[in-house]
């Protein structure tokens, strides 16, 4: 499977990648490792043979036709191979969506900055309001804040993992409820058109228990960082609170206004 991945999707990837650099956290970019290489490179690679023969190899000791089919069908109504694409792709789409978002907000900034420079240009005092907001950014910047992960792009950020979050969970639960994490080698089925309790066997139950609990301990993984991220962010966004709260209610200094070339006037 990892074979028929044209370079354009290793490309998409790889951009991804790139841009989490601008608009994730470090434990973000950890994430995002832990699910290419621990979770799709496994599944592409191994998984998907361990489940190539599970039905064709689910054997029950009676002739009676249709039988296998209707116990095969009660025993997993879901493919694991199947359940953990799905788990893998439901966890990925609030990360894809929230780069989409990153993506259109980005593309919209070139085109305010040129209504900008169409429009009337700002006067001196706004030139000097200006300049000081930026200087005041700039002082409140420090080596662990991101410049570009905050407000409406902090906020998708930190609904995004809360959804990651919910979704693993969500996924990991309905797997227990479904079949447990151990994959039984003997199946006992009573169901029409079987004419009495069969006994059926499962292919390389212990194989495909490794990989089933393989999986559910990287989501696991994932699922604290997800929670370490967001405690990050929590303690960022307090921070970030107090430096502000802080700073503007220290006492400015005086500036000094040029009128004329003979004059100068000091205000507060």
């Amino acid at each position: 499977m990892i074979q028929r991945m044209s370079k354009s999707e290793w490309g998409f990837l790889e951009n991804l990648l790139e841009e989490s650099q601008e608009y994730s956290t470090a434990v973000g970019r950890v994430w995002l490792t832990v699910l290419f290489l621990f979770r799709i490179l496994v599944l592409s690679t191994a998984a998907e043979s361990a489940w190539d023969d599970e039905q064709a190899d689910f054997i029950c000791n009676t002739k009676q036709p249709g039988c296998e089919s209707v116990c095969y069908d009660k025993a997993f109504p879901v493919s694991h191979f199947r359940y953990f694409i799905l788990q893998v792709v439901f966890v990925s789409t609030p990360t894809i969506f929230y780069f989409a978002y990153v993506a259109m907000k980005r593309h919209k900034e070139p085109e305010q900055e040129t209504a900008v420079q169409h429009g009337r240009q700002p006067d001196r005092k706004a030139k000097e309001c200006k300049l000081e907001v930026i200087q005041e950014k700039k002082e409140s910047l420090n080596e662990k804040e991101r410049p570009k992960l905050k407000g409406k792009v902090l906020g998708a950020y930190t609904v995004s993992i809360i959804l990651k979050v919910l979704i693993e969970v969500g996924f990991i639960v309905g797997l227990w409820c479904l079949y447990g994490f151990v994959i039984p080698a003997r199946y006992e089925c009573m169901r029409s058109p079987c004419p009495h309790t069969v006994d059926c066997f499962v292919s390389r139950p212990t194989e495909k228990t490794i990989f089933t609990i393989y999986i559910q301990v990287i989501a696991s993984i994932s699922v604290i960082l997800n929670v370490v991220e967001l405690f990050h962010l929590l303690q960022l966004s307090i921070t970030h609170y107090l430096d502000k709260k802080y700073r503007y209610q220290q006492p400015r200094a005086p500036r000094v206004i040029e009128k004329n070339p003979t004059k100068l006037e000091f205000q507060v």
